[in-house]
Protein backbone atom coordinates (compact mmCIF):
# COMPACT_ATOMS: atom_id res chain seq x y z
CA UNK A 1 0.00 0.00 0.00
CA UNK A 2 1.43 3.36 -1.28
CA UNK A 3 1.78 6.23 1.66
CA UNK A 4 -0.59 8.29 -0.35
CA UNK A 5 -2.81 5.39 0.12
CA UNK A 6 -2.09 5.19 3.85
CA UNK A 7 -2.52 9.04 4.38
CA UNK A 8 -5.77 8.55 2.61
CA UNK A 9 -7.06 6.03 5.30
CA UNK A 10 -5.66 7.24 8.32
CA UNK A 11 -7.54 10.58 7.49
CA UNK A 12 -10.94 8.81 6.47
CA UNK A 13 -10.64 6.89 10.01
CA UNK A 14 -9.87 10.07 11.90
CA UNK A 15 -13.14 11.83 10.20
CA UNK A 16 -14.50 8.68 11.09
CA UNK A 17 -13.89 8.99 14.58
CA UNK A 18 -14.81 12.80 14.58
CA UNK A 19 -18.18 11.35 13.47
CA UNK A 20 -18.66 9.06 15.94
CA UNK A 21 -17.56 10.70 18.64
CA UNK A 22 -19.42 13.92 18.05
CA UNK A 23 -22.77 12.01 17.84
CA UNK A 24 -22.29 10.16 20.63
CA UNK A 25 -20.97 13.07 22.44
CA UNK A 26 -24.15 15.35 21.50
CA UNK A 27 -25.62 16.45 24.81
CA UNK A 28 -28.98 15.19 25.88
CA UNK A 29 -31.61 18.41 26.67
CA UNK A 30 -31.36 17.35 30.26
CA UNK A 31 -27.74 17.45 30.23
CA UNK A 32 -26.88 20.77 27.80
CA UNK A 33 -29.55 22.32 30.67
CA UNK A 34 -27.14 21.15 33.58
CA UNK A 35 -24.44 22.71 32.09
CA UNK A 36 -25.58 26.00 31.28
CA UNK A 37 -28.04 26.51 33.97
CA UNK A 38 -25.21 25.87 36.33
CA UNK A 39 -23.02 28.28 34.39
CA UNK A 40 -25.71 31.04 34.67
CA UNK A 41 -26.23 30.95 38.06
CA UNK A 42 -23.03 31.61 39.16
CA UNK A 43 -23.49 35.03 37.11
CA UNK A 44 -27.32 35.25 38.22
CA UNK A 45 -26.27 35.17 41.65
CA UNK A 46 -23.70 37.92 41.27
CA UNK A 47 -26.65 40.03 39.97
CA UNK A 48 -28.95 39.19 42.41
CA UNK A 49 -32.28 40.31 41.27
CA UNK A 50 -35.05 39.10 38.57
CA UNK A 51 -37.29 41.71 37.11
CA UNK A 52 -40.25 40.00 35.29
CA UNK A 53 -43.27 41.84 32.79
CA UNK A 54 -45.67 39.01 32.33
CA UNK A 55 -49.56 38.88 30.92
CA UNK A 56 -50.32 36.01 32.70
CA UNK A 57 -52.36 35.43 35.93
CA UNK A 58 -50.81 37.43 39.40
CA UNK A 59 -51.47 33.89 40.86
CA UNK A 60 -49.85 31.72 38.20
CA UNK A 61 -46.76 34.09 38.04
CA UNK A 62 -46.32 33.73 41.75
CA UNK A 63 -46.63 30.07 41.89
CA UNK A 64 -43.69 30.36 39.00
CA UNK A 65 -41.80 32.95 40.55
CA UNK A 66 -41.49 30.72 43.93
CA UNK A 67 -40.97 27.59 41.92
CA UNK A 68 -37.45 29.37 40.47
CA UNK A 69 -36.85 30.51 43.66
CA UNK A 70 -37.17 27.43 45.33
CA UNK A 71 -34.63 26.08 42.56
CA UNK A 72 -32.11 28.79 42.78
CA UNK A 73 -31.70 30.11 45.91
CA UNK A 74 -30.03 33.53 45.78
CA UNK A 75 -31.79 35.96 43.36
CA UNK A 76 -34.66 38.28 44.39
CA UNK A 77 -37.82 38.19 42.05
CA UNK A 78 -40.30 41.04 41.33
CA UNK A 79 -43.27 41.23 38.45
CA UNK A 80 -45.29 43.42 37.02
CA UNK A 81 -48.22 41.77 35.65
CA UNK A 82 -50.62 43.56 32.54
CA UNK A 83 -52.34 43.17 29.18
CA UNK A 84 -50.20 43.00 25.90
CA UNK A 85 -50.70 46.20 24.86
CA UNK A 86 -49.95 47.78 28.15
CA UNK A 87 -46.80 45.59 28.22
CA UNK A 88 -45.70 46.79 24.98
CA UNK A 89 -46.09 50.20 25.31
CA UNK A 90 -44.21 49.88 28.44
CA UNK A 91 -41.40 48.16 27.28
CA UNK A 92 -41.17 49.97 24.10
CA UNK A 93 -41.01 53.18 25.98
CA UNK A 94 -38.51 52.23 28.27
CA UNK A 95 -36.48 50.74 25.56
CA UNK A 96 -36.11 54.18 23.54
CA UNK A 97 -35.22 56.08 27.39
CA UNK A 98 -32.55 53.70 27.58
CA UNK A 99 -33.73 52.40 30.76
CA UNK A 100 -32.78 48.99 31.81
CA UNK A 101 -36.29 47.97 33.59
CA UNK A 102 -37.42 44.80 33.39
CA UNK A 103 -35.19 41.22 32.48
CA UNK A 104 -37.98 38.49 30.94
CA UNK A 105 -41.23 38.86 29.47
CA UNK A 106 -43.18 35.91 30.09
CA UNK A 107 -46.19 36.17 27.49
CA UNK A 108 -47.46 35.29 24.41
CA UNK A 109 -48.65 38.23 21.81
CA UNK A 110 -45.86 40.70 23.24
CA UNK A 111 -42.46 39.62 22.38
CA UNK A 112 -42.41 39.27 18.75
CA UNK A 113 -43.91 42.94 18.51
CA UNK A 114 -41.25 43.71 20.65
CA UNK A 115 -38.51 41.80 18.67
CA UNK A 116 -39.44 43.71 15.79
CA UNK A 117 -38.75 46.75 17.56
CA UNK A 118 -35.36 45.45 18.29
CA UNK A 119 -36.28 45.49 22.14
CA UNK A 120 -35.06 41.50 22.64
CA UNK A 121 -31.86 40.14 23.21
CA UNK A 122 -31.82 37.20 20.96
CA UNK A 123 -31.43 34.05 23.29
CA UNK A 124 -31.48 30.10 21.76
CA UNK A 125 -32.36 27.83 24.62
CA UNK A 126 -30.08 24.92 25.02
CA UNK A 127 -33.10 22.92 25.47
CA UNK A 128 -34.16 23.64 21.77
CA UNK A 129 -34.38 19.72 20.97
CA UNK A 130 -36.70 19.50 23.44
CA UNK A 131 -39.38 21.55 22.15
CA UNK A 132 -42.38 21.16 20.11
CA UNK A 133 -41.71 24.48 18.43
CA UNK A 134 -38.44 26.38 18.72
CA UNK A 135 -37.41 29.66 18.04
CA UNK A 136 -33.65 30.71 17.88
CA UNK A 137 -34.18 33.87 19.40
CA UNK A 138 -36.78 33.63 22.25
CA UNK A 139 -37.48 30.37 24.21
CA UNK A 140 -40.95 28.84 23.80
CA UNK A 141 -41.92 27.60 27.47
CA UNK A 142 -45.67 27.20 27.02
CA UNK A 143 -48.34 26.57 24.27
CA UNK A 144 -51.63 28.25 23.81
CA UNK A 145 -53.57 25.56 22.72
CA UNK A 146 -57.27 25.97 21.02
CA UNK A 147 -59.94 23.09 21.24
CA UNK A 148 -63.16 23.04 19.37
CA UNK A 149 -65.42 22.50 22.34
CA UNK A 150 -68.92 22.22 23.13
CA UNK A 151 -71.52 21.70 25.96
CA UNK A 152 -72.53 18.10 25.88
CA UNK A 153 -76.13 19.45 26.90
CA UNK A 154 -77.08 21.59 24.38
CA UNK A 155 -75.32 19.61 21.20
CA UNK A 156 -74.95 15.71 20.60
CA UNK A 157 -72.51 13.88 18.81
CA UNK A 158 -74.37 13.15 15.79
CA UNK A 159 -75.02 17.11 15.53
CA UNK A 160 -71.26 18.14 16.04
CA UNK A 161 -69.08 20.01 13.49
CA UNK A 162 -65.87 17.79 12.97
CA UNK A 163 -63.47 20.42 11.91
CA UNK A 164 -63.06 23.90 12.44
CA UNK A 165 -64.35 25.11 9.30
CA UNK A 166 -67.30 22.74 9.68
CA UNK A 167 -68.14 25.35 12.45
CA UNK A 168 -69.46 28.17 9.40
CA UNK A 169 -71.95 26.82 8.30
CA UNK A 170 -75.89 27.63 8.36
CA UNK A 171 -76.52 24.80 10.70
CA UNK A 172 -75.11 26.41 13.53
CA UNK A 173 -76.24 29.97 13.15
CA UNK A 174 -76.83 31.67 16.28
CA UNK A 175 -75.47 28.75 18.48
CA UNK A 176 -71.74 29.43 18.79
CA UNK A 177 -69.88 31.81 21.44
CA UNK A 178 -67.75 33.67 19.01
CA UNK A 179 -64.34 35.32 20.00
CA UNK A 180 -64.11 38.54 18.68
CA UNK A 181 -61.67 38.20 15.00
CA UNK A 182 -60.68 41.73 15.05
CA UNK A 183 -59.06 41.61 18.33
CA UNK A 184 -55.98 40.07 18.79
CA UNK A 185 -57.19 37.04 20.51
CA UNK A 186 -57.38 33.01 19.39
CA UNK A 187 -59.95 33.49 16.76
CA UNK A 188 -57.19 36.31 15.03
CA UNK A 189 -54.28 33.96 16.02
CA UNK A 190 -57.19 30.79 14.58
CA UNK A 191 -57.38 32.98 11.29
CA UNK A 192 -53.86 33.50 10.89
CA UNK A 193 -52.45 29.92 11.18
CA UNK A 194 -55.59 28.21 8.91
CA UNK A 195 -54.80 30.56 6.13
CA UNK A 196 -51.31 29.80 6.02
CA UNK A 197 -51.83 26.12 6.57
CA UNK A 198 -54.68 25.57 4.47
CA UNK A 199 -52.48 28.09 1.56
CA UNK A 200 -56.65 28.29 -0.33
CA UNK A 201 -57.59 32.18 -0.31
CA UNK A 202 -60.90 31.41 -1.46
CA UNK A 203 -61.38 28.39 1.24
CA UNK A 204 -60.04 30.87 3.93
CA UNK A 205 -62.45 33.85 2.70
CA UNK A 206 -65.63 31.35 2.54
CA UNK A 207 -64.52 30.33 6.40
CA UNK A 208 -64.28 34.15 7.88
CA UNK A 209 -67.41 34.87 5.65
CA UNK A 210 -69.15 31.84 7.25
CA UNK A 211 -68.42 32.86 10.69
CA UNK A 212 -69.38 36.37 9.87
CA UNK A 213 -73.36 34.77 9.00
CA UNK A 214 -73.75 32.65 11.91
CA UNK A 215 -74.96 36.17 13.38
CA UNK A 216 -73.49 36.26 17.28
CA UNK A 217 -72.51 38.55 19.32
CA UNK A 218 -68.41 38.61 19.54
CA UNK A 219 -66.98 38.53 22.64
CA UNK A 220 -63.48 40.03 23.67
CA UNK A 221 -63.02 38.18 26.76
CA UNK A 222 -61.75 34.35 25.95
CA UNK A 223 -62.68 33.37 29.85
CA UNK A 224 -65.85 34.92 29.69
CA UNK A 225 -67.38 33.26 26.57
CA UNK A 226 -66.17 30.10 27.79
CA UNK A 227 -68.36 30.28 30.56
CA UNK A 228 -71.39 31.37 28.40
CA UNK A 229 -71.04 27.78 27.25
CA UNK A 230 -70.47 25.92 30.09
CA UNK A 231 -73.77 27.49 31.26
CA UNK A 232 -75.36 26.67 28.34
CA UNK A 233 -76.17 29.76 26.36
CA UNK A 234 -74.20 28.59 23.66
CA UNK A 235 -73.60 25.01 22.35
CA UNK A 236 -70.18 25.64 20.93
CA UNK A 237 -66.83 27.67 22.31
CA UNK A 238 -65.23 29.30 18.78
CA UNK A 239 -62.93 28.48 20.26
CA UNK A 240 -61.73 27.58 23.73
CA UNK A 241 -58.37 26.95 25.44
CA UNK A 242 -57.67 23.10 26.06
CA UNK A 243 -56.19 24.03 29.86
CA UNK A 244 -59.71 25.14 30.89
CA UNK A 245 -61.60 22.69 29.11
CA UNK A 246 -59.48 20.37 30.91
CA UNK A 247 -59.85 21.75 34.16
CA UNK A 248 -63.71 22.00 33.54
CA UNK A 249 -63.95 18.75 32.97
CA UNK A 250 -62.44 17.61 36.13
CA UNK A 251 -65.31 19.19 38.04
CA UNK A 252 -67.69 17.53 35.89
CA UNK A 253 -68.79 20.29 33.56
CA UNK A 254 -70.67 19.09 30.70
CA UNK A 255 -67.89 20.10 28.21
CA UNK A 256 -65.87 18.40 26.00
CA UNK A 257 -63.72 19.08 23.08
CA UNK A 258 -63.66 17.59 19.32
CA UNK A 259 -60.46 15.50 18.33
CA UNK A 260 -60.73 15.51 14.96
CA UNK A 261 -60.36 19.44 15.16
CA UNK A 262 -56.79 19.73 14.98
CA UNK A 263 -55.27 21.59 17.64
CA UNK A 264 -54.39 25.22 16.94
CA UNK A 265 -51.10 26.16 18.83
CA UNK A 266 -49.79 29.75 19.52
CA UNK A 267 -45.95 30.09 21.53
CA UNK A 268 -45.87 31.56 24.72
CA UNK A 269 -42.34 32.74 25.15
CA UNK A 270 -39.96 34.11 27.86
CA UNK A 271 -38.34 36.62 26.31
CA UNK A 272 -34.71 38.75 27.63
CA UNK A 273 -35.04 42.32 27.57
CA UNK A 274 -32.31 44.17 25.45
CA UNK A 275 -31.42 46.20 28.18
CA UNK A 276 -31.82 43.55 30.77
CA UNK A 277 -29.76 45.05 34.03
CA UNK A 278 -29.46 41.25 35.01
CA UNK A 279 -29.76 39.10 31.96
CA UNK A 280 -28.32 36.05 33.15
CA UNK A 281 -31.06 35.51 35.53
CA UNK A 282 -33.57 35.98 32.71
CA UNK A 283 -31.58 33.50 31.02
CA UNK A 284 -31.11 31.22 33.93
CA UNK A 285 -35.51 31.80 33.88
CA UNK A 286 -36.21 30.68 30.24
CA UNK A 287 -33.59 27.70 30.70
CA UNK A 288 -35.89 26.72 34.29
CA UNK A 289 -39.23 27.02 32.56
CA UNK A 290 -38.31 24.43 30.11
CA UNK A 291 -36.85 22.17 32.19
CA UNK A 292 -38.92 19.04 33.33
CA UNK A 293 -39.21 20.92 36.88
CA UNK A 294 -40.35 24.40 35.04
CA UNK A 295 -42.67 22.89 33.45
CA UNK A 296 -44.31 20.83 35.95
CA UNK A 297 -44.62 24.02 37.19
CA UNK A 298 -46.06 25.75 34.50
CA UNK A 299 -48.68 22.08 34.55
CA UNK A 300 -49.52 22.79 38.14
CA UNK A 301 -50.89 26.03 37.43
CA UNK A 302 -52.74 24.91 34.12
CA UNK A 303 -50.38 26.03 31.53
CA UNK A 304 -49.53 23.65 28.10
CA UNK A 305 -46.43 22.19 28.19
CA UNK A 306 -44.26 23.47 25.25
CA UNK A 307 -41.55 20.22 26.02
CA UNK A 308 -42.00 17.00 23.88
CA UNK A 309 -43.13 14.14 25.95
CA UNK A 310 -44.14 16.41 28.81
CA UNK A 311 -46.32 14.00 30.82
CA UNK A 312 -49.83 16.43 30.75
CA UNK A 313 -53.66 16.29 31.15
CA UNK A 314 -52.98 19.33 28.76
CA UNK A 315 -50.47 18.29 26.18
CA UNK A 316 -50.99 17.44 22.91
CA UNK A 317 -49.94 14.11 23.09
CA UNK A 318 -52.02 12.96 26.00
CA UNK A 319 -55.35 15.40 24.66
CA UNK A 320 -55.12 14.23 20.93
CA UNK A 321 -53.28 11.55 20.81
CA UNK A 322 -49.25 10.67 19.85
CA UNK A 323 -47.96 11.81 16.51
CA UNK A 324 -51.01 14.58 16.83
CA UNK A 325 -49.38 17.68 14.20
CA UNK A 326 -50.66 20.79 15.66
CA UNK A 327 -51.24 23.84 13.63
CA UNK A 328 -49.33 26.57 14.28
CA UNK A 329 -48.96 30.36 13.76
CA UNK A 330 -46.24 31.16 11.31
CA UNK A 331 -47.21 34.33 9.72
CA UNK A 332 -44.65 37.09 10.68
CA UNK A 333 -46.58 40.08 10.25
CA UNK A 334 -48.96 38.77 12.04
CA UNK A 335 -46.78 37.75 14.98
CA UNK A 336 -45.18 41.25 14.68
CA UNK A 337 -48.11 43.40 14.31
CA UNK A 338 -51.39 41.72 15.03
CA UNK A 339 -53.42 44.72 14.08
CA UNK A 340 -52.67 45.35 10.71
CA UNK A 341 -52.68 41.85 9.28
CA UNK A 342 -56.58 41.63 10.47
CA UNK A 343 -57.04 45.03 9.04
CA UNK A 344 -55.49 43.93 6.06
CA UNK A 345 -57.02 40.60 5.85
CA UNK A 346 -59.80 40.26 8.00
CA UNK A 347 -61.32 43.65 7.84
CA UNK A 348 -62.26 43.35 4.32
CA UNK A 349 -64.58 40.54 4.75
CA UNK A 350 -65.73 41.39 8.38
CA UNK A 351 -66.72 45.19 7.76
CA UNK A 352 -69.73 44.38 4.78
Amino acid sequence: MSGKTLAAVAAFCLFTLFIIAGTSHAASPDEAYNKTSSALYAKAKQEGELIVYTVWDVEHIVAILQGFSKKYPGIKTTYWQGRNPEIVTRTITEFRANRASVDAILSDNAPPVLRAAGAIMPYETAQKEALLIHDPTMPVVSLQVQALTYNTKRIKAPELPKSWENVATPKYKGMVALDDPMRAGPLSTQLAALKDFWKDEAKWSAFVKGLKALNVPVHKSTSAMFRLVIAGEYAIAMPALLHDVMNEKEKGTPVEYIKTATPIVFPRYAAVYAKAPHPNAAKLLTEWLISPDGQATLDSVGREASRKGFPSKTSIENAYGTGTQPVAVHDKLFMEDPQKWLDMHVKPIWAK
